[in-house]
């Protein structure tokens, strides 16, 4: 099997991935974990990078990640294609993929199968591809011979991610996702970002960053929309605006962000 998930990963031009025991992730939200796995008990994960680093664009102003189309649309269609050839291969066992929203630690899972080192702000750093990669998994109830269990390696410390940080508490990333009235202060942080949907700067001081490869991978180098504005987010239609990182929180949220003045 371990040769089958090669090929198929390989056919999607995913390079890094690790396959683990079960007992050896940290599960840490148990009542999803029940609710995912009512008809069968996972023995492994199959842990994954995805790398969606498009390459640079002057004029952008929202996170490097929801340039492209929404990442968990490609999650639903890399599963599927790789869930299905992966059950007609071996019926007898079942599959089950996540991303983003997960049961487990995927950081620490990822790391421990080698595939990256933990920063210091919890990002998964990988040689290749810096930071600019999401994290998936398969949950399979099939065991096999062999794992790729290592030590979990950290990042050297440097403190240019803490450093470079504009918020004493707190992510910037989330404050232009809240919901609602934002603070004086909050308007503030994300109009001196310039990034009104998500942040890189922790990225961006990162240096084990500064040689991240683009993505081999045409979703995330197609339909790009690096610079956002008012006009262009209230002439897109309801299945345009769903197909966006940002469509989550509904257009008021962004609409809010890019709407801002400095009072």
């Amino acid at each position: 099997m371990k040769t089958l998930i090669n090929k198929l990963l390989k056919e999607e031009k995913i390079e890094y991935f690790g396959i683990l025991p079960i007992n050896e992730v940290k599960i840490i939200n148990e009542s999803l974990y029940r609710r995912s796995f009512t008809d069968f008990a996972p023995k492994s994960v199959i842990m994954l990078l995805v790398p969606y680093y498009a390459g640079e664009f002057e004029n952008r102003n929202i996170s490097r990640y929801a340039v492209a189309r929404d990442y968990h649309i490609y999650f639903k269609e890399l599963y599927s294609r790789i869930e299905d050839r992966l059950k007609f291969e071996y019926p007898e066992y079942s599959f089950k993929g996540f991303a983003d929203h997960s049961p487990i630690g995927e950081t620490y899972a990822a790391a421990k199968c080698g595939l990256g080192v933990v920063g210091d702000l919890f990002q998964l750093i990988n040689d290749k591809y810096g930071s600019y990669t999401f994290i998936g998994e398969i949950f399979t109830d099939a065991e096999f011979e062999s794992y790729d269990l290592t030590d979990v390696k950290f990042c050297n410390h440097c403190g240019a991610c803490q450093s470079a940080c504009p918020c004493e508490n707190g992510c910037l990333s989330d404050i232009t996702q809240k919901k609602g009235e934002l603070t004086s202060e909050e308007k503030k942080l994300i109009l001196d970002s310039g990034c009104f949907w998500g942040c890189d700067i922790c990225r961006e001081a990162c240096p084990m960053n500064r040689s991240s490869v683009i993505t081999p991978i045409d979703f995330f180098k197609e339909e790009l929309t690096p610079h956002v504005n008012v006009e262009l987010i209230e002439k897109m239609n309801k299945d345009e605006f769903n197909s966006r990182a940002y469509s989550w929180r509904g257009k008021k949220t962004i609409l809010r962000n890019l709407e801002l003045k400095i009072d």
